[in-house]
Formats: structure tokens, sequence, C-alpha cells
């Protein structure tokens, strides 16, 4: 098939999970004998701005300029951004002598690509790997602390207030219809998609009141287990003393950072229940201060590495003996968590969104959720050897079953061909759509 993937984030230029999962669906895609061309925007100055082949996959950079105001910056990065989007997937599919496929994978491109689908008379997947259907910031969090159910006036004026501070949340108040208008377009854009994919259970029970249910596709992230294993298979670079517990994300509340804070305090007046060990941070955000501080201050052996390649990331993630993933906002689906069950490694995190779709407590990993729970299971896991081993075999034996990329990649397929094969009604032969309903 000919298939053209629009997405927001892309590697290099993508250091997150959206990015490396979109990277895997497209090189995946590649290896079986599909022609794929990914589609990236970049805010100008753009760093690879024409055609280059990454890994000898094509990838496209548009270029968009938007200035560095609050609100003003999201209108040029979407409303104002979009229909010239729009045009250059038209013209890509076109040059390319027509696609069988636009696959958008996050929120800028995704209305761009219904809009391309809609003139071209392509059919058109969207991903959805976050809140931003439903949330302006895409967190699903009120304040960027408490998770909240939905959108209303007052809740959208004490968000601002929540995130920005007392003073300039009030002075942003004048942006709130533009919130509104905005996230209006979102889910209008997104209900005409003609299949929406949700990486979990949870995200397709939130997607729910804004697609129509039957368009709904539960299908995993996926990873490509024996490459990660060939990449996992040379030493880190980065060295450790003790046993490894390992975090990374970004260093932002919602990922947990704040929590992680607390973890390190904890397990300093702790430190006699535990061998030695060694916590080592990788990534970076905001709170980079604030943790740099507690490790200073607590005495606990550990150092903030900032970001690394990803490659390194796998390395170290083969070789830890616990990966805290204190995440509190409704994962979709870590990518990161995905990642260490693939590599056997032994994962304490946070119960929240789509984490039970990859952890089974007490089988898979633990679920933790309170920081008091999470220190006391980071104690018992770094005083057992032989529990690690067994909830790390468990979980990589999930991962090859659940999220491997040879599991996921036919199921992807049955979907496009299903939608391609759609009769004058818009349906899909009910013999290709029944295995993706939600559950």
């Amino acid at each position: 098939m000919r298939i053209l993937i629009p997405s927001d984030v892309f590697p290099p230029d993508g250091r997150g999970g959206a990015a490396w999962s979109a990277y895997a669906l497209a090189i995946g895609l590649q290896t079986r004998g599909h022609q794929v061309r990914v589609i990236v925007p970049c805010r100008t100055p753009c760093r690879k701005p024409l055609i280059d082949h990454n890994g000898h996959l094509p990838v496209q950079r548009v270029p968009y300029a938007a200035p560095s105001i609050p609100f003003i910056q999201n209108y040029f990065r979407y409303e104002r951004f979009w229909p010239r989007l729009a045009q250059t997937l038209m013209t890509t599919v076109r040059d390319l002598g027509g696609v069988d496929i636009i696959h958008a994978q996050h929120t800028q491109t995704a209305a761009a690509a219904v809009i391309a689908g809609a003139s071209l008379g392509v059919p058109v997947v969207v991903t959805v790997r976050d809140h931003w259907p439903w949330d302006y910031f895409a967190t699903g969090l009120h304040g960027n602390r408490i998770p909240h159910p939905g959108r209303s006036l007052p809740a959208i004026a004490t968000d601002l207030i929540g995130r920005l501070g007392p003073l300039r949340g009030v002075l942003a108040w004048p942006a709130i219809p533009y919130i509104v208008a905005h996230l209006r377009k979102r889910a209008t854009l997104l209900a005409q998609a003609d299949a929406v994919i949700a990486p979990s259970n949870y995200i397709a029970r939130r997607l729910t009141g804004i697609v129509d249910p039957a368009r709904i596709h539960v299908l995993p992230n996926m990873v490509d287990i024996a490459a990660s294993d060939a990449i996992a298979a040379t030493p880190p670079q980065t060295t450790w003393e003790g046993t490894l517990v390992l975090f990374a994300g970004k260093l932002e509340a919602n990922k947990g950072a704040e929590l992680l804070i607390d973890v390190i305090n904890d397990l300093a007046t702790r430190q006699n229940e535990l061998p030695p060990f060694t916590l080592l941070i990788a990534g970076d955000g905001a709170l980079r201060p604030a943790i740099d501080r507690a490790l200073a201050t607590s005495g606990v052996s550990g150092r903030v590495l900032a970001w690394v390649e990803h490659d390194e990331l796998l390395r170290l993630t083969a070789r830890c003996d616990v990966l805290l993933f204190p995440s509190n906002w409704g994962e979709p689906l870590a990518r990161a968590l995905i990642e260490a069950a693939a590599l056997g490694a032994p994962i304490i995190a946070m119960p929240t969104g789509g984490t039970p779709d990859i952890i089974r407590h007490g089988e898979t990993g633990i679920l933790a959720p309170t920081v008091a729970t999470m220190v006391e299971w980071v104690i018992r896991l770094l005083n057992d050897p032989a529990l690690r081993q067994r909830l790390g075999a468990a979980a990589r034996a999930t991962a090859a079953e659940r999220f491997d990329a040879n599991r996921l990649l036919p199921r992807y397929e049955a979907l496009y061909t299903a939608l391609a094969h759609r009769d004058r009604g818009g349906n899909m032969p009910t013999r290709l759509t029944a295995r993706y309903q939600i559950h």
C-alpha cells in the first residue's frame, strides 16, 4: 500500500514517546513492503526543511512561523497553519500518484489530514496519543495537577489560574473564547476521520463522547523487540554503582517529577534498608533544578543525565534493577513502559490511564498508587533479585504477545485494507472490524 504519515513529531527532532511510536509504525510498514512517506511540521527555522532520508525513509519537513506569544502561538500553529499543511498533503499525494491511506499521528497534523482526505477522497486515520481532543493543554489535568473529566467555562478559568498563577491566569481569561472555539474545532475535525486509533482502552473510553464508537479502534503502540534487543546488547556508556533505579521522561509535573522528589526524600530516610544503589534520571524539564537540589540535599546517590540518546536509554533500561514510573496524569499508553517491558525491566508505576493495559500488579510489574507504596516496593525489589527476575520475565512475555511490531502491524494493515475497501456508504466489511471494538 501507499501510506502517507503526517506526524507532529518524528526522530531525530522529536525525543518523546509519540515521536518514537510514529517512527516504529513508519519503519515497520516500510519493512513489510509498503511505500511510506512521512511529513513533519517544523517551526522555523527548521533544522532540516527539505526532504531527507532517515534510514531510507522519506521524511519531508514543512516549515511554519509562530510568534512566541501564548495562545497566539497556538493560533499560528493550528488554525493559521492547517490549510497550508492540508495543501502540502494534497500536493504530496498527487506527486506520488495517489495514496491508499493518510494516517495522522498527533494534534497538529490530524486536522490537516482530515481536510486533505476529504478533498482527495482518501481514507484518513488519526491516532490520539494524549488528551488533545478534550483538553487544550493535552494533559487532562486541571491546573496541571488534578485529573478532571471534562471542560466548562469555570473549569477553563480556574485551570488557567492553576497553571499560570493568580495574576497571569486572570490576565489570560480573554483567551477563553479562543480556547473553547479551538477545542470545538479539534473535536469536530477528529469526528470526521474515517478511523480513530486509541492506544489504550482508557483513551478509547475518553473518545466515545467525541467520536462515533464504531470508528474507534484500540491498537496499542508497538515496539520492535528484536531491534531493541540488538541495541541493548551493547553496553551503555553511562556508569553507576550498585543496583540501578532508573527514571526516564520529561521532568514536568504531569510526568510525576514532583512525586519523584518525594520518592527521593523518602528513600533518603530509609537508606539503611537498602543495598547500595544509584538513581539515574534520564530527562529534562522545568523541575530539573528542584530534582538536582533534592538529590544534593538528601544524600541519595544519583544524578540527572538530561536527555540521552534513545539507543543509550534502551541499554540503560535493559540493565536497570527497577524502572520507576511515578506519572500521575492519565497516561495514554507510555512508550517508556512498553520498551521497559519488552526489555524485561522490573517496573514500578502509578496505575494511571492506560498503564494497567501494560502492567498486571504482582505479575508483570507493580502498580503503586502512592509515593509511600512506591517507596515500599523499591525497597522490596532492590532486596529481592528473584522477584525482580520473575516480574521482568513476565513483562517481557506480555510485551512479546501484545506489543511486538510483528503482532501489531498485520492489524494496522487489516484496518487500512478495510478502509480502502469501504462501500459507498462509508461502511467497512464486518469481518474486518469485529476485532477492533472497544473492550
